[in-house]
């Protein structure tokens, strides 16, 4: 089976760092940049939201724009979240011309172009 052209890339490409300290809040941050030529709508999602939050998690971006996001892990926990059950995935599709990245969502139809999933890993 063919694999999925991806049209957004990330930096880092597969996992996603935090310092091994439950109870600190923590951010990192995750570039990604359209490969594509056309502008591509994108989402970030995590796994829980009461324990990670993303800053800006939806918007569009245009040909070879590159976008800097916020990952914040919340802290306050008693114990690290386990490494196997956590990720933040990177999901886009094709936004037309003077689209707002929640009409390109609205009118898309099926699954995303593309997805890029990272893990979080605890250093």
């Amino acid at each position: 089976m063919a694999e999925k052209k991806q049209y957004i890339s990330t930096e880092p490409a597969d996992k996603v760092k935090f310092k091994a300290d439950p109870q600190e809040e923590q951010k990192t941050y995750l570039k990604i940049t359209n490969k594509s030529e056309m502008k591509q709508a994108f989402k970030v999602k995590c796994t829980r939201n009461d324990l990670f939050r993303i800053k800006p998690a939806t918007g569009v971006l245009d040909y070879n724009q590159t976008l800097t996001i916020m990952l914040i892990y919340r802290g306050g926990q008693e114990k690290l979240p386990s490494e196997e059950r956590h990720h933040f995935g990177v999901y886009h599709i094709p936004a037309p011309e003077g689209c707002s990245c929640e009409g390109a969502w609205a009118e898309h139809y099926g699954p995303p172009q593309g997805e890029v999933k990272l893990r979080v890993i605890w250093e």
